[in-house]
């Protein structure tokens, strides 16, 4: 429906000159958070290790690496260390690489590498923010019983304690690598309690379904309204 004939203003070029600056910048970030944590990742490493479909997704590490973490985007694996199997139980281990897994499972590091390549002011404390709540998520996902609560508690509070401070890849995610929310994690573990990870999310079900449904029964309008808003703010 758009005229043959060029009648966009400076605006919309300028506008478009600063979104490919965008893009070029996050990507380049993107690549170089990439390399760094691969080349970190790399000198960690020693062996893989065979045999059950949990230990099939972990990599042996020795050399002062972080204790637990997990490494990898598109097949991220999780990286053990001696310090880990030196230091923990059995039972606190278990537990402890079921929390990664449950970064695994919610693909925690490729939204790290999405925050990476996002070079917007302020983003240094929604990533701080979104790195916290993913932590308590994580919890929550290894802990079924009271016993691996304190079992998880246990663990960070022994690692936390090696004496060792550990310098978390960007796109990798350590299990106690941030140690200001370590202090917050382990007493919501000792705090925990069946069906708690129910009680903390019901409260943001139903402002979602009221949002969903009002839009729902009112999509006419709001389609109206977002169609004005991409007016102003498209040129």
């Amino acid at each position: 429906m758009e005229r043959r004939s060029l009648d966009e203003d400076a605006t919309t070029f300028l506008l478009a000159a600063c979104a490919l600056v965008l893009l070029g910048v996050g990507i380049g970030r993107a690549l170089r958070a990439t390399r760094l944590t691969s080349r970190t990742i790399t000198q960690w490493l020693s062996k893989s290790i065979g045999g059950s479909e949990a230990k099939a997704a972990t990599l042996s590490a020795a050399k002062g690496a972080p204790a637990l973490m997990l490494v990898g985007v598109c097949r991220p694996k999780i990286m053990i260390s001696d310090l880990a199997t030196a230091v923990l139980s059995d039972n606190e281990l278990r537990v402890a690489v079921r929390h990664e897994l449950g970064h695994r499972r919610s693909w925690d590091n490729l939204k790290k590498l999405l925050i990476n390549a996002t070079p917007f002011p302020g983003m240094r404390g929604i990533e701080r923010a979104w790195r916290e709540a993913a932590e308590l998520a994580a919890d929550d996902s290894a802990v079924e019983t009271r016993e691996d609560a304190l079992d998880l508690a246990t663990a960070l509070v022994k690692l936390s304690r090696s004496g060792k401070q550990w310098t978390e890849p960007k796109l990798a995610s350590g299990l106690v690598c941030d140690s200001s929310v370590i202090t917050l994690r382990v007493h919501r573990l000792l705090e925990w309690r069946t069906g708690r990870r129910l009680q903390r999310r019901w409260p943001w079900v139903v402002p979602s379904l009221l949002i969903v449904g009002a839009m729902v029964s009112n999509y006419g309008t709001a389609l109206v309204m977002i169609h004005r808003l991409t007016e102003l703010l498209v040129p």
